[in-house]
């Protein structure tokens, strides 16, 4: 392995100092003139009361963001994975054809088709629901285009082995490709995540009249910010996606450097 010189070492901490810039000088607006104490009276009055034009807590719009991303990333996960497979492992007719449907709808993104689609959430009775937030926008191209990338890479004598012992296509997605399939999808439910988390036009289009359903990145346009709470509530929306990136870190890794051995 060829020794790591200087230059590598000044692009990466320039990199690094890009990347967490922003966040680093959120955290010094939020804090600079406050004692311990005052830091922490303004997200407990956050947390508990919320900002002042509106009538729910920090803690709620927490809950209501958690809710939607976890709710986009796990129902985009399952269904990406379940056209890949189909994709890959059937032998269907225009496969391809298919397949290429899917790539064209990543080009046309929930603000594109938001008036048809809102209209369809609005007949169907979904408006002010978490269903409404989140099922208009659970297909997702970019999944299918990961995981079927990835389970190009299984060797066609797992399939044939599982067919001579009498599995059948579910118990061969559950036993087989699923646990073979989890480093991918890690990395893919981490960026969905992430997106589903930012979601901002689409709740607040579907939301209209029930502010119980309000976002943390809602609150924010709420609060604004030039102000502590605005400040604070940037700082809280950062949190979860941190975490997950930081825990995940060694699966998303793996994920995105090595394929299946």
């Amino acid at each position: 392995m060829p020794k790591p010189r200087l230059s590598d070492h000044v692009i990466l901490i320039c990199g690094a100092v890009v990347m967490t810039g922003p966040m680093l000088i959120l955290l010094w607006r939020l804090v600079v003139g406050l004692n311990p104490a005052e830091i922490w009276a303004v997200f407990a009055d956050l947390w508990i009361n919320g900002v002042s034009r509106t009538s729910i807590g920090a803690s709620a719009m927490m809950w209501n963001s958690m809710v939607l991303a976890l709710g986009i990333a796990i129902l985009k996960c399952a269904l990406s994975m379940l056209a890949a497979y189909a994709l890959v492992c059937f032998r269907l007719r225009g496969a391809n054809i298919l397949f290429g449907a899917i790539l064209l709808a990543m080009f046309f993104p929930i603000e594109a088709r938001i008036l048809p689609t809102f209209a369809v959430t609005t007949e169907l009775g979904l408006q002010n629901t978490y269903a409404g937030m989140i099922l208009p926008i659970t297909a997702s191209g970019l999944g299918v285009l990961v995981l079927r990338r990835f389970l190009l890479q299984l060797p066609p004598e797992l399939m044939e082995a599982a067919q001579m012992d009498g599995a059948g296509p579910l118990r061969f997605l559950r036993d087989v490709v699923i646990p073979m399939s989890l480093p991918a999808m890690t990395a893919l439910f981490v960026i969905l995540f992430a997106l589903g988390w930012n979601q901002y036009v689409w709740p607040i289009m579907v939301t209209t009249t029930s502010q119980s359903h309000d976002t943390l990145v809602r609150g924010m346009a709420y609060a604004g910010l030039g102000g502590r709470s605005g400040l604070a509530l940037a700082f809280l929306a950062l949190l979860p996606p941190t975490v997950l990136v930081i825990v995940l870190q060694r699966p998303l890794v793996r994920a995105m450097t090595a394929g299946i051995h």
